[in-house]
């Protein structure tokens, strides 16, 4: 029998973190971490939010873990309890030791039921399909009545395995085209003066800076980005996630590409257990050429070759650029779980409008191309929609 704890309180997860952090490594969860999940509440958190996370214990041991809020005010309020972090990447879930997440769910799924703290509805964004969380905790919720679940949006995330025995073998097992294109474009890298490097404590506020400028110059005229409606909050949350995880070897990665001495691209990597998460990028359009994106993608997983690890996980979307690297796509879901009741009808009418223009834009993303979707955002967004 597993205990569980609803916390209220952010003071009450000092003591938790250690625990939480090993969970997060385990679950192979980077913004699932202690370093991400306090980043987003001291500069992300919207000024009515309340924590609702749900800890799980066996004795004394932490093995579960649902960094869970409420929004009092606002379309948080209609989603109900939410995870941090979606508006820096996807990859969100509750967290369980390995062979505990029935158990864990089981326990989580009591504590909401039963908790007055816990609002109408469960919203699950940028979740793992693979652990399936919404599923889980509707076949474990007590009652005989499940929660309505909505899936509402899914995308892909291509991925790259790093099953082979080091960084050259996985090269040569890659199409002749693609080895040709990545040796090409390395020599013309390292012809035009261009040097790698990796944040460090004592770079990471000016790399910090080049990252938001080349990201925000990337989106001027391509409609809107998460990251630029952040404004100053973005720097301000990855220089608190930075300090805290650059002191764990490997866990951020801010890569800088430099032509010179002059910065070209900057590309954000979070890691966890062996998995490397892409989470976003900035490059400068004047090399293009040079294909900085996917120069910068190839030293990484060369990189985590190096590292032993097992898996890069190159994020949102199925662009053709990642295409190019991926042999693998672990897909992550957007749900909204409703527990039976006299409000479920009120709430699924209530969130309507949200989960159609979801499916609207997922199915514009699968039918448009890439170009042809980032002027359709533009336009909306010239149009105030």
């Amino acid at each position: 029998m597993l205990a569980s704890e609803v916390i209220t309180e952010l003071s009450k997860l000092d003591p938790l973190q250690a625990e939480w952090d090993q969970l997060a490594v385990a679950s192979r969860l980077p913004l699932m971490s202690p370093a991400c999940v306090m980043a987003w509440w001291r500069h992300l958190a919207p000024p009515a939010a309340e924590p609702r996370m749900v800890a799980v214990r066996d004795g004394g041991t932490l093995v579960g873990l649902a960094p869970f809020y409420v929004d009092l005010a606002g379309r948080g309020g209609r989603l109900g309890l939410r995870l941090p972090g979606i508006e820096l990447a996807a990859g969100l879930a509750p967290l369980a030791a390995p062979g505990h997440q029935q158990a864990v769910a089981g326990a989580l799924a009591e504590a909401l039921a039963d908790s007055s703290l816990c609002p109408h509805s469960v919203a699950l964004e940028g979740m793992p399909l693979a652990a399936d969380w919404a599923r889980t905790l509707r076949e474990a919720w007590p009652g005989r009545r499940r929660p309505a679940r909505r899936r509402y949006q899914v995308s892909g995330c291509p991925t790259v395995s790093l099953q082979a025995t080091s960084f050259d073998a996985w090269l040569s097992a890659k199409s002749s085209s693609f080895r040709k294109e990545m040796r090409h474009t390395r020599r013309r890298f390292t012809a035009a003066g261009g040097t790698t490097r990796s944040s460090t404590l004592d770079t990471l506020l000016s790399d910090i800076d080049i990252f938001v400028r080349l990201h925000g110059s990337r989106w001027e005229d391509r409609g809107s980005s998460s990251f630029v409606g952040l404004g100053a909050r973005l720097p301000a949350v990855l220089n608190d996630i930075g300090q805290t995880l650059l002191n764990q070897e490997g866990r951020f990665r801010l890569r800088l590409l430099e032509v010179e001495g002059e910065p070209i691209s900057a590309q954000l990597f979070l890691a966890a257990g062996g998995r490397v998460l892409y989470v976003n990028a900035g490059w400068d359009g004047r090399f293009a050429k040079l294909k900085p994106s996917m120069l910068g993608i190839l030293t990484v997983i060369e990189d985590a070759f190096e590292r032993g690890e097992d898996c890069v996980d190159l994020g949102l979307g199925e662009q053709h650029y990642k295409l190019r690297f991926a042999d693998g796509n672990d897909p992550v879901a957007w749900t909204i779980l409703v527990p039976a009741g006299v409000r479920l009808p009120l709430i699924l009418l209530r969130t309507m409008p949200m989960r159609g223009r979801a499916r609207l834009q997922s199915m514009l993303k699968q039918r448009l191309s890439e170009k042809q979707f980032s002027k359709l955002r533009l336009g909306l967004r010239r149009l105030g929609v």
